[in-house]
């Protein structure tokens, strides 16, 4: 049988490549001088460079909790829900509660992330008592939980002083330092990169990432060997859920401060991409993370420098994740294929 030719992931980033810059060229008067900046600003002085990187740390946070799900054999597409409600939590609990600035943080980012995790749980219990596929419920749950989000911006929760849907300020000494001030690349990074590499370590010498690799490639024939299936699922998921709701608090500690209406700017779905892009390998998430940081860098300083359409990167952003979409399909069709035969 004739293998199908799959698109590879450096093949994939260079399309991307080549269609972004296709697309700036012919939307920019001057297209000379867009490309410059979107292929180089990002690396033109400190002050870009660190806000390309914090703009690869939520994306790192999302990618590994859609890894997660992923490595199991679970699709968790309310993640953009669960990053975002998840942060909202944990800052107005931080706000209500008094404690110190440290206790403050560690109740922050706990509480954002059982949020996270309960948001995940329910469409998991839904499809393991009632069949219902946990891709639909969750991608229904967390969109709910957004304009829940909103709700509580627009109303109990807002500053009054403030002229944007937000809480209050949390106190200086609860966020995260600046690593290259001032941008805002902050601590986050470090976090991130340490949960990638733990999971990396994880699934290649625990029992928990044997488990998870044999429950994704065939839960029946796991199930027949003794292990609890519907557990492992709900171990993924669980923790998918609640690293994305990690993220979205780490965001919020590093970068605003507070909790701002739309903040999460649809880091939940692009983490989708950013772990296709690897073929869920943890350990590149970082990189894939960054992959689509400089992307949306670059549109944004060549928006800045040149008035180029803001709106451009979120097409370019579309484009990649069809791209990554359409590679991991054909690649698991591949497989499928394969197995067959």
């Amino acid at each position: 049988m004739m293998h199908r030719k799959v698109l590879s992931p450096i093949l994939t980033v260079a399309i991307a490549f080549l269609l972004s810059a296709v697309i700036l060229g012919i939307t920019s008067r001057q297209p000379r001088e867009t490309l410059r900046w979107f292929f180089l600003g990002p690396f033109s002085n400190f002050y870009f460079f660190g806000n390309m990187l914090a703009a690869s740390i939520p994306l790192m946070f999302t990618g590994l909790a859609a890894c997660l799900a992923f490595s199991a054999g679970m699709f968790n597409l309310g993640l953009e829900g669960q990053h975002y409600f998840g942060a909202i939590i944990g800052t107005i609990v931080a706000l209500s509660v008094p404690t110190s600035s440290v206790s403050s943080m560690f109740l922050a980012l706990a509480v954002s992330f059982l949020v996270g995790a309960l948001l995940a749980l329910v469409p998991m219990l839904l499809r393991l008592t009632l069949g219902f596929s946990e891709l639909i419920s969750s991608f229904m749950i967390g969109q709910v939980f957004i304009y829940v989000g909103d709700f509580l911006l627009n109303g109990l929760f807002r500053d009054p002083e403030a002229a944007l849907a937000a809480t209050r300020h949390l106190d200086e000494t609860v966020v995260l330092a600046k690593i290259l001030p001032p941008s805002n690349l902050h601590a986050g990074y470090v976090v991130a990169i340490a949960l990638c590499l733990m999971f990396t370590v994880v699934r290649k010498w625990f029992v928990m990432g044997y488990e998870f690799k044999m429950v994704r490639e065939n839960p029946r024939f796991a199930k027949i060997h003794g292990m609890d299936v519907e557990r492992i699922w709900l171990l993924a998921m669980i923790l998918s859920g609640g690293v994305a709701a990690l993220g979205g608090m780490v965001e919020v500690l590093g970068v605003y401060g507070r909790a701002v209406k739309g903040f999460s700017h649809g880091n939940g779905f692009n983490g989708i991409a950013v772990s296709l892009l690897v073929r869920n390998n943890p350990a590149l998430i970082f990189l894939s993370a960054l992959f689509f940081a400089y992307l949306e860098s670059g549109a944004e300083i060549a928006s800045l420098m040149v008035q180029t359409p803001a709106e451009i990167v979120r097409l370019v952003q579309g484009i990649v994740f069809c791209l990554v979409t359409a590679e991991f399909l054909f690649s698991r069709g591949e497989r499928d294929a394969d197995s067959v035969t």
